[in-house]
Formats: C-alpha cells, structure tokens, sequence
C-alpha cells in the first residue's frame, strides 16, 4: 500500500510538459450541485470545485438532472430540444448561470420530474438505471449538438460513470470526440450503480460491453465498473482512501478491477468553500468569531444550548453530530456507548437524517437524556453552520469515510473532531499522544470497537479541561488551510495527465 501511495504521489508532483498555462475547457456531469441540488458532500464538491477552477482562470460547464426541486427555486431559461444521437429518444436541457459557471440541466421525460433525487421514503427509485443512463446519454448527445466539445469532460460517482464508456464507443461516429478526455471521481465505492443486467439495455452500448472486460459485475451490470475501466485516469477524494480502495475491507468488491488501473488511479482529498463556511462572516451563527479573536465562539456555545435545551452548566465538552444516518457513519456506535458517554460528563446534540432504525433509537436516548442529549431529525444547513460554530468536539465514528467535509467544516469553526483513523478523516485530522499535541486538530481512534471509542471520549474530556492546551488546538484547527483554492491546482494536473494520450 505504502508503494502505491508513494506512486500516486510522484504521478501527481510529475510536471505537465507546459500545459499549465493554457485554460481547459472542462465540462462536469454529476447528480449533485450546490445550491441547486444537494443530498450530501457530493453536492458541496460539485458546488465549489467549478467556481475555484473558474477563478484560475478554466472554463468550467456542469451538468445536472433537472430535479424537480430546482425549478421550485430557481427561473430558468427556456429549454432547448436535443435528440439522442444513441436512440431515438429526446431531451430538454435547460440553462442558468452560477457565479461564472454554466449550468445545464438534462430532462428526460419525467424521469428527474418528481420529489427526491435517488429515491423515497419506500427505498431507491425502481427504474434509476434508466433515469442515470438516460441522463449520461442527454448531456453527451446535448455537447455533440452543441458542437460543444471540451477539453476534458470530469464524470462524479456512478450517476455519471457510463460517460467514459459512452465516448469510447461514440468516437468511432464523431471525430471530434477523439480530443476529449475523461476524468471518473470515486465519492463513495460503496455506491456503485450496481442494477439488473436487463437494465444494460438502457446504455445503448454494445452488447460486447456486457463482459467480464466491460460492465458486467457478478452477473449484474456495474456503472461504476464502467468508469473505472474507461476513462483516461480515475480518482478518489483523499490518498488514504486511494489505498484503501484496493483492499478486501474497503474495495466493496471492486478491489480487484481498481487493482487493474491502480497506475491511473489518483487520491486528491477534498476541500471546502471558505467563503461559505467563515465564522468571521457567517450570517447563521450568533456571534462572529475568528483563531485570532475566539472568544465569541462562547457565545455561540452559549446559544446552541439554548435552542436545543442543553444543560450550560455540564461541564463537560459539547459533542455534535451532523451527519447522514447511516452504518457507514457508525451512528449505532454512539448509541451503543450513549450511557457511558452520558457518564463522561459530555454533552451531545445530533442533527440528521437517515435509517429508520436509527433515527428511533436517538429520539428515544434523547427522551432519556433531557438536557444532556438534543436529536434534531431533519436536513437543515442553518442549524449545521450553528452547531459547529457552538459545538467544542465533532464525533465522527465512521466505519469508513473516503473524504469527509463536516471534520473540515468543524475545524474551521473550532469544533475539534473525534474521528476514526481512516480514509480522509486520518489524512485531514492531525492527532498525536499527550503531550505532544502542539500541532495537533483533533483526536483519533483506530478499532471500531465501544472499548476504544469511549477510551478516547475519556482522553477528550482529559484534555477539555486544560483550557490552554485546548485553545491552541483550536488554533490550530481552525487556521489548517482546507480551501478549494489550494486543492483545485491538484485536479489541473490530473486533468493534463488525463489530457496525455499514453494514459489510456
């Protein structure tokens, strides 16, 4: 593992041969955009990564579904009718602008038209593999109606993954695709696009596609395998991560067919858009604040207890969570340990929503624990921005956890994260023994086991109450550098790699 990281890195520092100079034209396919449609750190991405590489002076476009949600919201330019130059099925791609970036919106009859991006509260919507292939296919076919062909084209996660192998094929059709090439970014592996092998007839691609060497994945049809084999390089959202990918525990049983393109493979963790999450300027938190003046983040302490009925007098650290619901996210290890960590002295407020299983059995610990323990069951970006901005220690048990944004969001607020050693979360949050803390930005676990968790809620609360000690963690957590300015000149290189014909 450690060879494949040192690999990743020199492929990543290796220079350009000159291209750095000359802008890209870039257009980004993803299910997910901030502020138009976001479910979680996907949106946020796709959100902020365009706009930075916009301020390096790229020429970014993105497409997007036409969710419903979207047009509740925002007024639209008339849309344009495409035809599919794979099928005889039509298209509307609808326009907007976003801080420089273009917009496009694909509909696909009424695929995207209803409440809810990838399904409802009865589970995933039956018929996504056509919805997400219908989209891949709307947005090529719109690009080539358009005569509109980028540099590069940056496919996110499997909603986009048919992109790659798309082009491959429509090459032989259109010539000027040959000078476009692809990126394919891995947000989750766990969530691979995974469908019927009867719904590969909604690819329209070949029927040798359907193999072993294509889409094919134990009989079913694997969008996410068709990313990672076709396109020029692939990438995932921190190094750890990368490795990860290629081991039994985390590969999700893709590790064998990343391990076919691991030279191609590259981990680049994500960042976040600074100008939104800034508690000099926040307009959500009560009170501003900064690493230099940090006294006002009492205040917003002060303010979150209240709104959420918590004890101020505890004494101990203010935990929160926000986060998805999820067994990924090892929420049921915090309700398993809740009467310990309540005997700790802490206390915690939880915001999110997910498995039903879970989101009852918080409501009733908190039930249990009024005053010590706050569950807010809802999806609410006012309320997430507050709790950083009040919270002292982010808990962040995930099983696994390629990137991460909200252990950045913490820092940036002073809220420390307590997270476990894996993916993005070990890559962007520095943890050392006492006493050698001065570089420290929070705190880490490595079994995910309710002896060790709680072991270092106790190491936590040990160290809360050496004021001095915990200020200039702080500190240093909320000076770390975690803006897309300094991630997005990483994606210009993969790009230009990606640009190179022996990649493929």
């Amino acid at each position: 593992m450690d060879g494949v990281q040192r690999q990743s890195e020199e492929r990543m520092n290796t220079g350009a041969g000159g291209m750095t100079d000359k802008p890209i034209e870039i257009t980004m396919v993803a299910s997910e955009m901030f502020p138009f449609a976001k479910s979680g750190g996907l949106g946020d991405v796709i959100g902020a990564l365009p706009l930075a590489l916009g301020r390096m002076g790229h020429k970014v476009c993105v497409y997007l579904p036409a969710y419903r949600s979207i047009f509740r919201e925002y007024e639209i330019e008339p849309p344009g009718q495409v035809s599919d130059v794979f099928s005889d099925a039509h298209y509307e791609i609808f326009s907007l602008e976003h801080e420089g970036v273009s917009v496009r919106l694909v509909a696909a009859d009424d695929l995207f038209d209803r409440d809810g991006f990838y399904g409802d509260a009865r589970g995933p919507f039956p018929d996504n593999a056509e919805r997400y292939a219908r989209f891949a296919r709307g947005a090529l076919s719109h690009m080539e109606h358009e005569r509109a062909y980028p540099s590069l084209i940056h496919c996110h996660d499997w909603q986009s993954a048919l992109i790659p192998p798309l082009l491959e094929y429509r090459r032989a059709d259109d010539e000027k695709w040959s000078g476009v090439s692809t990126v394919f970014t891995i947000h989750n592996l766990a969530y691979q696009g995974r469908f019927h092998p009867d719904d590969f007839a909604h690819t329209c691609l070949p029927d040798e596609v359907m193999g072993m060497e294509g889409l094919e994945f134990h009989g079913d049809v694997s969008f996410m395998k068709g990313g990672i084999l076709f396109s020029n390089v692939f990438s995932t959202v921190s190094e750890r991560y990368a490795q990860e990918m290629l081991t039994e525990e985390q590969g999700e049983g893709l590790e064998g067919v990343v391990a076919l393109r691991k030279n191609s493979l590259f981990g680049i963790m994500n960042g976040i858009d600074d100008a939104v999450w800034n508690p000099e300027t926040d307009p959500h938190i009560p009170a501003p604040f900064s690493s230099a003046h940090p006294d006002s983040k009492a205040k917003c302490k002060a303010a979150l207890q209240a709104e959420l009925a918590l004890d101020p007098d505890a004494g101990g650290p203010l935990c929160v969570v926000v986060s998805r619901l999820a067994h990924q996210k090892g929420i049921d290890l915090i309700l398993e340990t809740m009467d310990e960590l309540m005997d700790s002295g802490i206390s915690l407020a939880i915001l999110g929503t997910g498995e039903e299983e879970l989101e009852k059995g918080l409501a009733e610990a908190a039930s249990s624990h009024r005053g010590r323990m706050a569950f807010v069951p809802a999806y609410d970006e006012a309320l997430s921005h507050r709790m950083y901005a009040g919270g002292d220690v982010l808990l962040m048990p995930s099983r696994y956890e390629p990137s991460g944004l909200n252990q950045l969001y913490a820092m940036r607020y002073g809220a420390l994260p307590y997270v476990r050693r894996v993916g993005g979360l070990a890559d962007s949050v520095s943890s050392s023994p006492i006493p050698d803390r001065d570089a420290d930005t929070g705190f880490h676990y490595d079994q995910f086991a309710p002896a060790e968790f709680l072991a270092g809620m106790e190491e936590i609360c040990r160290v809360f109450l050496d004021q001095g000690l915990w200020r200039m963690m702080m500190r240093n957590a909320m000076e770390k550098d975690s803006g897309w300015d300094g991630v997005a000149p990483r994606y210009v290189e993969l790009y230009e790699k990606a640009m190179r014909p022996q990649t493929r």
